[in-house]
């Protein structure tokens, strides 16, 4: 039996990716419309689950995750990143249209991908899917 959690708000899933670079870091992704993750046996960490911090695919046993089609792009970088620099990731990350494409510019300017997420957070709903 296959199970659906959703956030039952709108804009409650991140894809995060860290990178750093010496003393700098830089958290860019997307915030997702919508998405669903999908789990092969009752949820067990609902007894421990904070919506004001969620819950991590990376921590979890999840078969499957389905995100939307729309979202926005959000890039925050440190402030020990010079401007210049910040302005360059920034023009890199927004004209990407995929996240090879951030990915191989962020690294071929020395930044090294350290950390690949996705959470979802706030009141969820959980549904037998009905898949076996």
């Amino acid at each position: 039996m296959t199970f659906k959690i959703s956030p039952k708000s709108e804009f409650h899933i991140t894809e995060r990716m860290t990178y750093r670079k010496g003393n700098k870091e830089i958290n860019c992704g997307f915030l997702w419309k919508s998405g669903s993750f999908f789990i092969k046996n009752p949820p067990s960490f609902l007894a421990e689950y904070d919506p004001d911090v969620g819950i991590s695919v990376g921590a979890n046993d999840f078969s499957d995750v389905r995100l939307s089609d729309e979202g926005q792009k959000l890039i925050y970088i440190s402030q020990t990143t010079p401007v210049a620099e910040q302005e360059t990731l920034i023009d890199i990350f927004n004209n990407s249209k995929t996240t090879d494409d951030f990915d191989i510019g962020f690294q071929h300017k020395g930044w090294q991908l350290v950390d690949i997420d996705i959470v979802m957070w706030g009141e969820l709903a959980i549904t037998n899917d009905g898949e076996s």
